[in-house]
């Protein structure tokens, strides 16, 4: 036992010599770097942030109409049927230049050749007829000719009027200012929120638009296939333009 413990002492006199020894090698940087690698525990403040949303609206009236004009022709024999159809179009079409509609205003939407063939027992039969459908997409710009052009349109030949709409041409300037009434909407609400918390608001950190949405209308209407003698009688109403934004304050 007493040979035995001297022992143990001398080998680790050398051990830790020989530790102190390396490490006092080992460049600074590359020092730096051992210390760098070795783990540690990284203690982070909470971020001191306040996240609020708004809306805003602005309510303008439409300046242009867009409707879906359309014709439809039957018979028992395509190319007489296509034929047909194709006259009812450009009569409709004539009667929309010479009501001042544009021809830039005017876009054909559909082209449909429907065959009518009878299936028996699972089986197709011979055809008996076909139906073409024509249609444009038809923007008025000047909304006080907006029922007399409707009343031209069917009197040319339409035997479909759907889809009226009431819309803004450019509804840009409307929505800046729906987004600025949207970032107002939110300062308020931040500024209630930071007083009730006991907290100041500091500058805003980020902010983010929401998804833009159309023009809604405030009524819809339906555009009658009776129309009066002085033009169809149609209403725009009004246009809601919503926007929405997220934004987020430094609190302290």
């Amino acid at each position: 036992m007493s040979t035995t413990r001297p022992l143990a002492l001398l080998l680790l006199v050398p051990l830790g010599c020989a530790t102190r020894a390396a490490a006092a090698q080992v460049p600074a940087p590359a020092a730096q770097s051992v210390l760098a690698a070795s783990p540690a525990v990284e203690v982070r403040s909470l971020d001191r942030t306040l996240r609020v949303t708004g809306e805003g609206r602005v309510r303008v009236r439409p300046d242009v109409a867009v409707v879906l004009a359309g014709i439809e022709a039957t018979g028992k024999t395509l190319a007489p049927t296509v034929a047909d159809a194709a006259a009812k179009m450009r009569r409709m079409i004539d009667a929309l230049a010479k009501a001042g509609v544009a021809e830039k205003d005017v876009q054909t939407t559909r082209h449909d050749v429907q065959v009518e063939r009878p299936w028996v027992d699972g089986k197709p039969r011979d055809i008996t007829g076909y139906t073409v459908v024509d249609e444009v997409r038809v923007t008025v710009r000047d909304l006080a000719k907006l029922g007399q052009i409707l009343e031209r349109v069917v009197a040319a030949g339409s035997n479909s009027l759907r889809g009226l709409t009431f819309e803004r041409d450019d509804p840009a300037p409307q929505r800046q200012e729906a987004l600025a009434n949207a970032v107002a909407v939110a300062r308020a609400k931040a500024e209630a929120m930071a007083k009730a918390a006991g907290v100041s608001l500091g500058a805003v950190v980020a902010i983010e638009e929401g998804a833009a949405e159309r023009p809604i209308p405030l009524a819809k209407y339906r555009t009658q296939a009776m129309v009066a003698t002085d033009g169809a009688p149609v209403t725009p109403g009004e246009l809601e333009i919503d926007a929405s934004v997220s934004v987020t304050y430094a609190i302290r």
